[in-house]
């Protein structure tokens, strides 16, 4: 059917990656080139330069909504790594001399998912997986450190769920709260998922692990819910971090690794998304509200998280200049930008393929053909398809660009927008949990690299994958059936 014919940019993409083993960038291309045919041959509606102009102009700006961080993510990444934070971070794990089995939470999904909400893109395993292989063996560090990245859908400072939102039409806030319901059951079992990894766990600790589940769902939505979804992901890991430090049995020296220097930038950072928080939405009482916008889509500058990174990078660097070192060869600019150039050219096509698709309503054929399908098939494969979007793509972000708005129009037939909205987001951001790229890193953080590591992370990867899209698929059936 015709409108199925809005999957081939995806198809392409997943050809170019699993079949022709081509880089994401170059898969990125071809989806691009796919859409820019079905444009050409006229497929979904008859061929209009508008249609082109607008996809290109929406998506520079949706580009700039999610660069931004990105750009400013991977350079706060890099003045903090300079600066030792990482190391300090692992010091204050051990001075708090927990047993393993409760060590494991707090790296997982303490310090773990604390930092892939401030930075994403895996570089959180950076830290956690050097600190789980003192614990534990190398499969068992491999498993944890997965369950670690399966909270994604508050990653890097949530800039998945603002662009969702945007494409979707929704409030941010409203999408926030939706991802809650739809991730959070997630969310509350994962510590216990660590217990079950980690062997000789008694019933003790298995209530342990009830607890900080709660302590981490709790923290997730409160903080998505009083401060916004940016620092949600930041909200749960402390919470987790606050739940370990009660209950560890010695605490002396931890308020002096926590006062170091190196850790300055995870404070400031915290500190100034909280107050961007309370204070954009005063300066647009006042009328101060810059944005970037076509008339289909726009950018808010002051209610990006690229503001709060921005300050907190100059003020580390203002503060400490000589603690940056010089541990590459690039300046610290320059080497932001060969680390960060291929993704965003990756998402920007991306995000141009879904718009021209959107211009050419293929995306809203393909709505309509879901709907036909009745509500809980729909719900399911619009979770599926974010799955695969996120898995071929590498990226929450990415994923979101190509399904976000036809998911959106499909929840709109059906008067349950917010819920296909997050059922799309959650599907793709705990399926980027196994995607090449995340993988990869996982991989750069093992040390020693064995012939047999990758097989065993990609199978474990997709063995969770698979199992998370069937608890947000639940999560999104039991909903349908409470409203109904």
């Amino acid at each position: 059917m015709i409108a199925f014919r809005a999957l081939l940019p995806c198809a392409a993409v997943v050809f170019a990656v699993i079949v022709l083993r081509l880089s994401g960038l170059t898969a990125a291309a071809f989806a691009f080139f796919t859409a820019l045919a079905l444009w050409v041959f006229g497929v979904f509606s008859p061929v209009q330069l508008d249609q082109l102009s607008h996809a290109i102009t929406d998506a520079v700006v949706l580009e700039l909504l999610v660069g931004v961080v990105i750009f400013l993510g991977l350079l706060f990444v890099e003045i903090s790594s300079r600066g030792g934070g990482l190391g300090a971070l692992g010091d204050a794990i051990t001075a708090l001399s927990l047993p393993p089995s409760r060590a494991v939470i707090l790296i997982t999904l303490g310090i773990g998912v604390m930092l892939e909400s401030l930075t994403g893109y895996g570089v959180s395993m950076l830290v956690t997986v050097p600190l789980l292989l003192r614990t534990v063996s190398r499969t068992k560090a491999i498993w944890l450190a997965l369950i670690g990245m399966s909270l994604m859908p508050w990653g890097a400072l949530s800039i998945a769920a603002l662009l969702g939102a945007e494409l979707s039409g929704l409030p941010p806030q409203v999408l926030a709260d939706a991802i809650v319901i739809t991730s959070g059951p997630i969310a509350a079992v994962l510590p216990i998922f660590c217990m079950l990894i980690t062997t000789g766990s008694s019933l003790k600790d298995y209530a342990y692990a009830v607890f900080a589940g709660a302590a981490l769902t709790v923290g997730i939505a409160s903080t998505s819910h009083w401060i916004g979804v940016e620092v949600a992901g930041v909200g749960g890991g402390l919470a987790v971090i606050a739940f370990s430090i009660a209950f560890a049995s010695a605490r002396q020296s931890l308020g002096r690794v926590l006062g170091r220097p190196a850790m300055l930038p995870y404070g400031l950072l915290i500190a100034f998304v909280v107050l961007q928080k309370l204070v954009a939405p005063f300066l647009a009482a006042k009328g101060v509200a810059p944005a970037i916008a076509t008339s289909r889509v726009s950018f808010d500058v002051l209610g990006s998280p690229g503001i709060a990174l921005l300050i907190a990078a100059i003020i580390c660097i203002a503060l400490r200049p000589n603690s940056l070192g010089v541990e590459t060869d690039q300046p610290l600019l320059r080497h932001v930008a060969s680390r960060s150039w291929r993704a965003l050219t990756s998402i920007l096509f991306f995000l141009m393929t879904a718009r021209l698709l959107v211009e050419t309503e293929g995306i809203a054929l393909l709505a309509g053909l879901l709907s036909k399908l009745g509500i809980y098939p729909a719900a399911a494969l619009v979770t599926l398809f974010g799955g695969i979007g996120a898995y071929v793509t590498g990226s929450g972000v990415s994923a979101n660009a190509l399904f976000m708005p036809g998911a959106a129009a499909t929840g709109e037939s059906f008067d349950a927008l917010a819920l296909f909205a997050a059922l799309q987001h959650s599907g793709a951001a705990h399926v980027a949990m196994a995607s090449l790229p995340v993988i990869a890193i996982l991989l750069a953080a093992l040390p020693n690299r064995e012939v047999g590591d990758e097989q065993t992370a990609m199978r474990m990867g997709l063995g969770l994958a698979v199992l998370w899209l069937l608890f947000v698929a639940t999560s999104g059936s039991v909903q349908i059936a409470l409203a109904s």
